[in-house]
């Protein structure tokens, strides 16, 4: 049984926009010829996502672009990007740059999502000040990293700005740290398949549902969606950070 996905960007307070873009991909996939499942939500999937991505039955996921290009790329079959509008070349984003308020000198703790983030470990490796570091919590999740900059457990975090986007519509720690910045923009979440999956029909489907999606107020998942195909090269030359110690 095919299975998909697209638990990035999903919160409890967005899933209904994400099931009615979903719909909207259903129903250019029947127009296609295609049929395909039912998304599967993110606290439905296994505890090891890696094993959710790499199965022969993937019909479609969103992962990160440092899995994608450290374990995946070749297990998997790149199908596309989605942009949210956030000013870059296309296919592309960023991590915004947050710190405490009361923060008067270098920071000296990085509060980061996981070792295998984009967004969260691998942004941050270009950050200014970075030298000043003395330690690095790692949260889990980054709402889990805004929350340790909000209540002073930490100095600084990289947050992948789509997220940021919807941390500012639902999370209240929003409004208790300081934007810093941006990091440079990288090529952005890749969604995957099989590896046997053709692209081909699954681009067109996904043109024609970003085309046709508009919901009334699209910041709650991040943004107005655009869908590109990039090189799989601008993946693969991004650096592939080591983890902290």
């Amino acid at each position: 049984m095919s299975t998909a996905s697209l638990p990035m960007y999903w919160r409890p307070e967005n899933a209904d926009l994400w099931r009615a873009f979903w719909a909207v991909v259903q129903d250019c996939a029947q127009a296609e010829g295609v049929t395909l499942p039912d998304l599967t939500p993110p606290d439905a999937l296994p505890e090891e996502w890696y094993a959710h991505w790499q199965s022969p039955d993937l019909a479609l996921s969103l992962t990160c672009g440092l899995p994608f290009r450290s374990r995946l790329h070749d297990k998997v079959q790149y199908i596309g990007t989605l942009d949210f509008g956030l000013g870059g070349p296309a296919g592309h984003y960023h991590s915004r740059i947050i710190t405490r308020r009361d923060l008067s000198g270098p920071p000296r703790v990085l509060a980061y999502n996981s070792a295998d983030s984009q967004s969260g470990w691998a942004a941050a490796q270009d950050i200014p000040d970075r030298a000043s570091l003395t330690a690095y919590l790692p949260t889990g999740a980054h709402d889990a990293s805004l929350a340790a900059v909000a209540e002073g457990r930490a100095d600084i975090a990289c947050l992948d700005a789509v997220t940021w986007r919807i941390l500012q519509e639902f999370d209240p720690n929003a409004a208790h740290v300081a934007p810093a910045g941006i990091t440079r923009p990288t090529p952005g979440l890749p969604l995957i398949a099989a590896k046997a999956t053709d692209p081909a029909p699954l681009r067109r489907i996904l043109q024609n549902a970003t085309n046709a999606f508009a919901p009334e107020d699209p910041m709650r998942m991040g943004g107005r969606m655009t869908f590109h195909v990039l090189p799989l090269d601008a993946y693969l030359a991004q650096p592939i950070p080591a983890p902290p110690e």
